[in-house]
């Protein structure tokens, strides 16, 4: 290279020419490989212990929600909390014209005000 190219660009070809720690840089690498590896392998692991839990337990949870909403109908998160005649309308409330869409608004509305309060 000749003495009127930029001084920067000589800099970085005589970095680009010093020789790399091979052997040192491919154990750290292959190390860091391995330790990757094994965490997938057991996020993995862990994955499919909860969803064949999960398929064990979906008979039986269904089940509860269903008695839950057929013989506890008063207490039901689906009651109605404004009965309206119009069934256009009705089924257009419906998201937000029950128990648990205004369970769910309290609980977030709680959890603004704790990170409002303690942050």
């Amino acid at each position: 290279m000749t003495d009127d190219r930029d001084p920067t660009l000589r800099i970085l070809f005589a970095d680009a020419k010093q020789d790399l720690a091979g052997e040192a840089f491919t154990a750290q690498v292959m190390s860091q490989t391995k330790l990757r590896y094994s965490a997938v392998a057991g996020r993995i692991g862990v994955s499919l212990v909860l969803a064949s839990c999960a398929w064990l337990l979906a008979t039986p949870l269904q089940d509860a929600v269903h008695l839950m909403t057929q013989n506890l109908a008063p207490l039901s998160l689906v009651v109605s909390l404004i009965d309206v005649d119009n069934r256009w309308l009705a089924q257009m409330l419906s998201p937000v014209n029950n128990i648990a869409s205004m369970t769910a608004l309290g609980l977030v509305v709680l959890r603004i005000a704790y990170k409002k309060a303690f942050s």
